[in-house]
């Protein structure tokens, strides 16, 4: 999701470095008193560090909460630096405990659709979001660090942090983290709290009184999911799962809760598709941690177990549907929005969303067709058993799928990635040949430059049903000659599409994303309130879009009112609106191409409210090729039919 929503995923926080000494705080522990009162923006700290060693220590805290007052094992002591970044001396050798208090005023917590208010923690009357990495808490460099938060919030307010809640009264709730993998986020809502036990597992909805009517339904799913990944991967790793509703519309995974807007809790895809996806980051990312710098997997690898794995388990044929929406989504992006899985760190736009997450996921739906379902699967046991609570990358990927399978996967995961692209794939010859009672389909199989190593799928219809084969492709070109007991009537290249590759012309019809995610997108705006144009353009388009008219082979966006637009399209060289969207609804969305063949984005609003109303629900269909709105309401919508598939090919027998 975009847009009016921020992607539902896990985001990693990422820790404000700073030049400390290692050996000065081998270990520290923290131990705070935290009041924070969300209405008032306002937070106060008192937090008892105790240390070891006796070198100067350094930590970083945001600049909202200087200056800063500390004490040394209970004697004052002047902070150096400052308002980033303080230095203090520390109380001679061994451990001392460093008292550091702080208060401050919170951001105003933005709701108009930024999760993050900029880089800093926010607050406002419906809550408070203080996440890990934001300096609402010192950070000091340590090999190990504990935390043990009492929080105290305003009568009508609760509290939740990132670890396990210890202890909780009307008036303080106390968590602990020992030890941190990650620096603690701290959230404040007015909820209601619902909780269930499941195996020693703590499970908790923290919603407004108006969602609490979703809390059996989300507990039930929850246990549900944990049960299931648990099954497959290991135990789940930490002692509970909440999830919170937000002010903000965001969708929030951190380790052992989700933050989710309250807009999207009542929506069923939240139970179905994004919970399952948060829980299983409790694995893949706060369970065994990301080495950033050789690219993020565990985006694709949550993407591919929860989101595919769960719908392929449910519905083979959406799941067919799910490969294929992934494969349409990367012949939409442009070569020079294309990269490579290991240069993939987080989702910052679409484009980095089609690599980072549907490739990823490819990949382990691709290894899992190579190894099959038991060395797949020790895999995953392996790679959990062996980094839990490390950082890991790609190559503990490969090491664990290689110790389970026996074999070199070293060429699979190198093709796949540190290589940008994918390869694109021809049928060149099919011909049937009848020998006595069978007949002999032999067939010429290519590709494009660099070539892929891949074992490329066929499927043969006969006059007595499928027949399903494997044809190895390593360089330009690969024959084979398949047996077959019956008279072959086609042949198709991968059409289940179980390889990441460049869809062939006339496999994928076009749809907006062929216009929204191109940089080279011409925007024309017809008639008047150009303003809402612009704005519904600006949230379209992925990488912006330059106004003016169409230039030479790029692609149009043509955004307007209903009786302008129509006078527009043939100036432009498009055809007129499609017979079926004609003088439906109160405003039409469709694709198309332009004289020159470059992809064409139209959408007729029939005025100025019927334009506004597009604002929010239009970029959330990206894998359409045409709609029609009612208000904010698609009433309709749909992909049109592809053209020619040249993968596929009928076979008369010779």
């Amino acid at each position: 999701m975009k847009s009016g929503l921020a992607a539902i995923g896990a985001i990693f926080w990422l820790t404000l470095a700073s030049p400390c000494l290692a050996a000065s705080a081998a270990e520290v522990t923290h131990d705070a008193a935290i009041d924070l009162d969300p209405a008032a923006r306002r937070l106060e700290v008192t937090d008892q560090v105790t240390v070891t060693g006796g070198a100067p220590l350094e930590f970083h805290l945001s600049p909202r909460f200087s200056p800063v007052r500390l004490e040394i094992d209970g004697r004052p002591a002047d902070a150096v630096g400052g308002p980033t970044r303080w230095r203090v001396p520390a109380a001679g050798a061994g451990a001392g405990r460093v008292t550091i208090r702080y208060s401050g005023t919170l951001a105003p917590l933005d709701d108009s659709g930024s999760p993050f208010g900029g880089d800093e923690p926010g607050s406002g009357e419906a809550g408070s979001f203080l996440p890990g990495g934001t300096g609402w808490l010192p950070r000091f460099d340590a090999d190990r660090t504990t935390y043990r938060l009492a929080v105290r919030v305003p009568e009508g307010y609760r509290a939740a942090v990132t670890g396990d809640l210890a202890e909780e009264t009307d008036e303080e709730a106390v968590f602990t983290i020992d030890p941190a993998v990650e620096e603690p986020s701290l959230f404040a809502g007015r909820w209601q709290v619902r909780e269930r036990m499941a195996g020693g597992l703590r499970l908790r909805t923290l919603f407004e009184p108006d969602l609490e009517h979703l809390s059996d339904d989300y507990l039930q799913a929850s246990e549900t999911y944990i049960a299931h990944f648990s099954e497959r991967i290991g135990p789940y790793p930490f002692s509970g799962f909440s999830i919170l509703s937000a002010p903000l519309p965001v969708g929030l995974g951190f380790a052992g809760l989700t933050y989710i807007g309250r807009q999207v809790l009542p929506l069923p895809f939240m139970r179905g598709q994004s919970l399952p996806h948060e829980i299983l980051h409790n694995w893949w990312g706060n369970g065994v941690l990301v080495d950033y710098a050789s690219g993020n997997w565990s985006e694709g690898l949550t993407t591919y177990m929860a989101d595919y794995g769960l719908t392929a388990e449910r519905d083979p044929d959406a799941a067919r549907e799910m490969r294929f929406g992934w494969l349409r989504d990367y012949a939409a992006l442009p070569d020079a929005r294309d990269g490579s899985l290991a240069d993939f760190t987080a989702r910052v736009h679409g484009a980095a969303k089609i690599v980072g997450y549907n490739k990823s996921a490819y990949l382990f739906l691709m290894l899992r067709d190579m190894l099959g379902d038991e060395a797949f699967d020790r895999g995953i046991r392996l790679f959990w058993e062996r980094h839990r609570f490390r950082k890991a990358g790609w190559s503990d990927l490969r090491a664990a799928f290689e110790a389970a399978s026996g074999r070199d996967l070293g060429g699979f995961f190198d093709q796949w990635v540190t290589r940008t692209g994918a390869p694109a794939l021809r049928l060149m010859e099919a011909s049937a040949t009848r020998l006595g009672d069978r007949y002999a389909l032999a067939v010429r199989i290519g590709q494009g430059e660099p070539a892929y190593r891949l074992d490329v799928p066929m499927v043969v219809e006969t006059t007595d049903g499928q027949v399903r084969r494997t044809i190895p492709l390593a360089g330009s070109e690969a024959a084979a000659t398949i047996d077959l007991d019956a008279p072959p009537l086609s042949v198709a290249v991968d059409p289940e599409y179980r390889l990441f590759r460049r869809l062939a012309p006339g496999e994928a019809a076009p749809i907006l994303r062929d216009v929204t995610l191109n940089p080279a997108t011409r925007l024309v705006l017809a008639g008047p309130h150009q303003d809402l144009g612009r704005t519904l353009a600006s949230r379209l388009m992925d990488a912006g879009a330059a106004a003016g008219e169409p230039l030479g082979g790029a692609p149009v966006a043509v955004i307007g009112i209903t009786a302008d637009v129509y006078k527009a399209l043939p100036r432009l060289g498009l055809a007129p609106v499609p017979d079926g969207l004609a003088g439906q609804g109160t405003a039409r969305v469709w694709t198309g191409r332009t004289a020159g063949g470059a992809p064409a984005l139209v959408v007729a609003a029939d005025d100025r409210a019927a334009l506004e109303a597009l604002l929010r629900p239009l970029p959330h269909y990206g894998r359409q090729s045409y709609l029609v709105f009612q208000g904010r309401e698609a009433v309709e919508r749909g992909i049109w039919p592809p053209g020619d598939n040249p993968l596929k090919r009928t076979v008369a027998v010779e």
